[in-house]
């Protein structure tokens, strides 16, 4: 087992710090620094926004405002990633109806191509159902 985990394991022990930079390029680099930078930052002006605060209306409401502040559009963050996730669960829902729909008509096409009496049925009942859903359409909306 473990004869078969070392060469695999070889290129993790042996990589040095100079490869894994080029590796990763200088634009990665710069950004997980820009990351640490930021983080500071807000760190920082969370902090600011404590003491400043603090002197109006005291550490505790402080604090829990500030908190409050920051907590606030993780919700918000979240509501906008579900319906993120339900519009592509609906794409991709059509998209493989579509699908289904492109198979139907790719194997059934050259088959009723073959047939004329079942092509000339099929065309027939296409436009006796395009009618009668044209008949609903004015229906529901004159009424």
């Amino acid at each position: 087992m473990l004869d078969r985990l070392i060469p695999l394991l070889m290129p993790l022990v042996t990589l040095d710090i100079g490869t894994a930079a080029r590796q990763v390029g200088r634009d990665g680099i710069l950004y997980a620094v820009m990351a640490f930078l930021g983080l500071v930052g807000f760190a920082l002006a969370l902090a600011g926004a404590v003491v400043w605060l603090q002197t109006l209306i005291g550490t505790g409401p402080a604090l829990l405002a500030v908190a409050g502040g920051v907590l606030l559009p993780i919700p918000i963050f979240r509501a906008l990633m579900a319906q993120w996730h339900r519009a592509e669960q609906k794409r991709r829902e059509e998209d493989q109806a579509a699908e289904m729909v492109r198979m139907a008509v790719s194997t059934l096409l050259p088959l009723l191509l073959r047939a004329p009496g079942a092509f000339l049925t099929v065309a027939v009942g296409v436009i006796v159902f395009l009618i009668f859903i044209g008949d609903e359409d004015t229906k529901g909306h004159g009424s």
